[in-house]
């Protein structure tokens, strides 16, 4: 069983900063010089202001059993993080006075199967939604630096969202009633 929780600074940020930069970090090389350190300091950050301004910033945490099999005996880890996502506000576009919340990150663990994986990030897309409707955010949008975003964005599609390569977004207020029309 996964189950979804708000992060917090001092449960989930190491395990945050393990998961992204472990399964997807490599994809900044050549490009940016990635720093653990500014990662988990910002990531520390964000999830202490959660704790006070939840309407800023929104990072949750997915964690579920890992069992690992080692043989002849196998550990379980009932905490494992499985995904994250992570949303702001404050974003605009240089044509409009729309507020648009962007999407940060949404990361699974990749030995996950697909199903699971797809399963999870239409979970964080609902999250997303909710989280800016319920704050008063016009636009949702969603962004991919992946060279392999395809598959992340025909889940964005096949959920209302307009699709421009690897941009996707949508009216909150859309979006919101494809929730309860579910």
């Amino acid at each position: 069983m996964m189950e979804w929780s708000l992060a917090h600074p001092l449960h989930d940020v190491e395990d945050i900063v393990n998961l992204a930069d472990g399964w997807f970090g490599h994809e900044a090389d050549g490009i940016l010089t990635r720093n653990r350190e500014v990662f988990r300091h910002r990531v520390t950050v964000a999830t202490t202001e959660q704790l006070f301004n939840k309407g800023r910033e929104f990072i949750a945490v997915c964690r579920g059993t890992k069992i690992t099999d080692h043989g002849w005996f196998h550990v379980e880890d009932p905490d494992d993080l499985k995904a994250f996502c992570w949303f702001d506000r404050g974003g605009y576009t240089t044509y409009s006075n729309e507020e648009i919340s962007n999407a940060k990150f949404h990361h699974v663990d990749l030995s996950l199967s697909v199903r699971q994986r797809v399963k999870l990030i239409n979970e964080m897309i609902d999250q997303h939604i909710l989280w800016a409707h319920t704050w008063g955010i016009p636009v949702v949008c969603s962004t991919s630096i992946r060279s392999d975003h395809d598959g992340f964005m025909k889940i964005h599609k096949k959920r209302g969202f307009t699709v421009n390569g690897s941009y996707a977004w949508i009216r909150t207020e859309e979006a919101a009633k494809c929730l309860i029309n579910q």
